[in-house]
């Protein structure tokens, strides 16, 4: 019989096997086809030129003290960097991390295959954190390898502590949750006598407990050094601002952000981006709040036996939801993170303590009230995966169909008119800086902060606004100097009468792009 039963669980080992490397092929497929026809935009340039052009991991950490972000990602980009110039190089990059991702989902967690199949096509895994070349992938990829370790976390301890050293160095809502899950665990090693009685057993049995002290010192030196990372210089020019009185309004909006984690079903028009298709429907309106305090309240009655789930559970959404409120509002990409808590929290649901409440923790588990919470949990969850799917495919479709950024396509034509040498002027920092990426130069000039460069130094010398008038005079002036024709890239057209009286040439321009600011319009200065 025992032969027969390690017979059949080999089978069913195979078949979940077969079924994740089936899965992730489908998605790594997908997925290369809509990267392929994705137009990178500032943010994911932005961190490509960083890696770029710092000379040394020590000069990349001061180019990065502007960024409120810490390094990890641009630590991993450097050396590809140094391969080739070309940015494609980190959209195949990051769409290895996620697969790498949906692999470690499909064949560890502890979800049904249907579960599994909507989860791979949801909007964050397909499209957000796939498409869109940002450190949040990283994040989700180390999350989903803190989830599979956690079952056997204490013999793996070291492993664990240093998962979550790199996950608190993704991104600062990994940090959060990184600081969620640290203080969750340092609580049940401390009172895991007074939650349970097989975890302390667990625990008691671990003669050596060095590589526990030496992992929780590890996880705090990881949160320690991420904070220190983010700590902005005195004249940093962006998300300066902290919101720290009550305004109800305010609540409201960011209490919103849960819906729009949870269910982020995008809408099928040209700026999809970030958009959601049940906002439209005033009934939704109507029964958003308590539809996300409902959401909470289930969750927190789902994990209230569980005290290690319950408490990242916690800690990680409001110390998510403080941040937005107080420091920076963020948009979808860092919404997600709501929704990867969720989701985390529901896959170690099963291999955290029980509070024992004077039974024992068999009778406990078998508790009717507990059995239907968990198919209600099932219900629920299969339900909000469904929406993330539909929200993946439409977001997959609208990529295909539109641009997402022009910067590609006028580095493009750029080059097809030999003009990549040339000496420019871009005259949004924020905008250029993508087509300096694709074109693969060194430099430009910018005048929002009066100085050349490639990525974007976000202090208070450029927070001005740089009207085109001004725009055209600076590059008279670097005509003038260098002795060259120049290039002037803008953001808006200029008029007849301005281009006369300066004897500029209309070139070209590339407009309608999925985001609004980056649209380009080319004007030629000659030899001044």
């Amino acid at each position: 019989m025992t032969g027969i039963r390690d017979i059949k669980l080999q089978i069913m080992e195979n078949k979940h096997k077969h079924y994740a490397l089936g899965l992730t092929c489908l998605f790594l497929t997908i997925g290369a086809f809509t990267a392929s026809h994705h137009e990178m935009w500032r943010d994911e340039i932005q961190a490509w030129l960083l890696a770029r052009d710092s000379t040394s991991v020590l000069n990349l950490f001061a180019n990065l003290k502007y960024e409120g972000h810490p390094g990890l990602w641009h630590l991993c980009l450097m050396p590809l960097s140094r391969i080739t110039h070309s940015p494609v190089i980190m959209q195949m990059f990051h769409l290895l991390i996620t697969s790498v991702t949906v692999y470690l989902f499909v064949r560890y967690a502890p979800f049904n295959w249907f579960q599994k199949l909507l989860f791979c096509f949801g909007y964050f895994v397909l499209y957000e954190y796939a498409i869109v070349a940002r450190n949040y992938a990283l994040g989700m990829l180390l999350i989903t390898i803190f989830c599979v370790l956690f079952k056997e976390r204490y013999k793996h301890f070291i492993w664990v502590s240093c998962v979550l050293f790199l996950l608190a160095h993704t991104s600062v809502h990994a940090l959060i949750v990184t600081i969620a899950i640290g203080f969750a665990l340092c609580c049940e090693y401390v009172f895991s006598s007074r939650v349970s009685k097989s975890l302390n057993r667990e625990i008691g049995a671990i003669g050596d407990k060095r590589p526990l002290w030496i992992g929780f010192s590890l996880i705090g030196v990881g949160i320690t050094t991420a904070v220190l990372q983010l700590n902005p210089p005195p004249d940093t020019g962006f998300a300066v601002t902290w919101h720290l009185n009550y305004d109800v309004q305010r609540v409201n909006n960011i209490l919103k952000l849960i819906s729009q984690a949870y269910l982020p079903v995008t809408r099928p028009i040209s700026d999809f981006w970030g958009s959601n298709l049940l906002t439209t429907y005033p009934f939704f309106l109507t029964i958003q709040i308590p539809l996300c305090y409902f959401l909470m309240l289930f969750s927190v009655s789902l994990f209230l036996k569980r005290p290690t789930t319950l408490l990242i559970y916690l800690i990680g959404t409001f110390g998510l939801l403080t941040f937005f409120y107080v420091k920076y509002h963020g948009s979808i990409r860092h919404h997600g993170f709501l929704f990867l808590t969720f989701l985390m929290c529901c896959w170690i649901y099963q291999d955290s303590p029980t509070i024992n409440f004077g039974k024992t923790e068999q009778e406990d588990s078998d508790s009717g009230a507990e059995r239907v919470l968990n198919v209600a949990g099932t219900v629920i969850l299969t339900l909000l995966l469904i929406c993330h799917a539909i929200g993946g495919i439409i977001a997959t479709r609208m990529e295909y169909r539109h641009v997402f950024s022009y910067g590609k396509l006028t580095a493009e034509y750029i080059k097809s008119q030999g003009m990549q040498d040339y000496l420019m002027v871009g005259q949004n920092d924020f905008a250029a800086v993508t087509v300096v990426g694709y074109l693969q130069k060194p430099k430009i000039y910018y005048p929002r902060g009066h100085r050349f460069g490639s990525f974007i130094r976000w202090d208070k010398v450029r927070t001005h606004n740089v009207p085109n008038e001004r725009v055209i005079e600076e590059a008279q002036k670097l005509s003038r100097e260098h002795s060259q024709a120049v290039l002037i890239i803008l953001n808006s057209a200029l008029g007849a009468k301005l281009c006369k009286q300066h004897n500029l040439s209309f070139l070209a321009e590339f407009t309608g792009s999925v985001i609004g600011n980056a649209n380009y319009y080319l004007y030629l200065m000659p030899l001044f």
